[in-house]
């Protein structure tokens, strides 16, 4: 073999060594990828790797933002209209749904910035979480059943306006638990606000409101256990009305010991939803928990695991529970879905 055959040979076996070192290198930092992708990108759950059937369908499409509430006597589910801020005469409605019908029917055209609701222990009202406007006052009322009176339960702590009350749920001793973030000064249709966040109790009979905790980012949705000796409470600001998601801010549910009725225990993270934040809370009769999450309704254990989805395209906000039928809002439709003892945690 002559010199330049050998040369030539030399730089041959050179350029394969060097394409097999290219081809693991190709491979190493393939793996690479696919081993960073696993941890950034989002694991989504889907209704089918639950294993759970909830009978998931869609009622009747309609803006139905928050409330809801199911009136057994009358057949009606009364909620929230999501509110248009580009709109020139911004409001929210309170409407119901005739379940004998499915028609949707206007109940008050306007109130005050009106959101989460619940249905007063004698179930002759709605209690309403009232947000406020510029000129008009945050506040918790009492919107009567019979013919829409309004009546206001309480509207301030300590002589300076509430922020914007978000949910709001009595007990059956008759206390009113309440949320009060700051959402209404974030979308720009309250003022700044005087009180911190809180979540406040009001005793309906002595008319006494205590401010039980000041240590959420932004306090949210709120629901109590069967025995109501537990509190559940959402911190979602993850979304704060002002800026885009931030996954790095809270979007998780607390949950703590009512020791007294206006007062509470230590507070403890319970869970965290993957998507979204944690809006409407309910508890079953065994103590599951159904959150409205940004990819539907999730349901846990009272410890916080993981149990099924019932997934919503675009997420759900608030939903209710009676006799083993969750009704759902999700801004353009109501949802209804299946939750029996058969589908609940032992």
């Amino acid at each position: 073999m002559g010199t330049d055959e050998a040369l030539v040979v030399r730089r041959g076996r050179l350029m394969h060594r060097c394409e097999i070192c290219l081809a693991r290198w190709a491979i190493q930092i393939s793996t690479v990828v696919m081993l960073a992708a696993a941890f950034l990108v989002p694991q989504f759950v889907t209704a089918a790797e639950t294993d759970v059937d909830y009978d998931l369908t869609v009622v009747v499409q309609t803006n139905a933002h928050e409330g809801p509430v199911f009136v057994t006597s009358q057949g009606r589910l009364y909620f929230t209209t999501k509110p248009d801020f580009r709109a020139s005469d911004t409001h929210v409605a309170i409407n119901y749904l005739d379940i004998a019908t499915n028609k949707v029917v206007s109940f008050r055209l306007h109130t005050n910035m009106a959101n989460g609701m619940w249905l007063s222990r004698d179930g002759k009202s709605l209690l309403v979480a009232e947000q406020g406007t510029l000129t008009s006052p945050a506040a918790i009322s009492r919107i009567a059943l019979a013919d829409g009176k309004r009546e206001v339960v309480v509207d301030e702590y300590q002589g300076k306006p509430f922020n914007s009350p978000n949910k709001v749920i009595e007990s059956s001793a008759g206390w009113i638990y309440f949320s009060d973030p700051d959402y209404g000064h974030n979308q720009g249709f309250k003022p700044a606000p005087l009180l911190p966040m809180a979540v406040y109790a009001h005793d309906s009979l002595s008319g006494t409101t205590v401010r039980l905790s000041t240590s959420f980012d932004m306090p949210h949705g709120l629901a109590l256990s069967p025995d109501e000796n537990l509190l559940y409470v959402g911190d979602t600001a993850a979304i704060d009305g002002r800026s885009s998601y931030d996954p790095s801010a809270t979007h998780g549910i607390f949950v703590a010991k009512l020791l007294t009725p206006d007062s509470l225990g230590v507070l403890r993270s319970l869970l965290q939803v993957p998507i979204g934040i944690p809006d409407g809370i309910v508890t079953s009769p065994n103590g599951d928990l159904f959150v409205a999450a940004g990819d539907g309704v999730r349901h846990y254990s009272d410890e916080g695991k993981f149990l099924g989805l019932m997934a919503i395209e675009n997420g759900a906000v608030n939903l209710t529970l009676v006799e083993g039928v969750l009704y759902i809002t999700a801004d353009t439709a109501i949802y209804r879905a299946k939750v029996g003892s058969d589908k609940l945690s032992d």
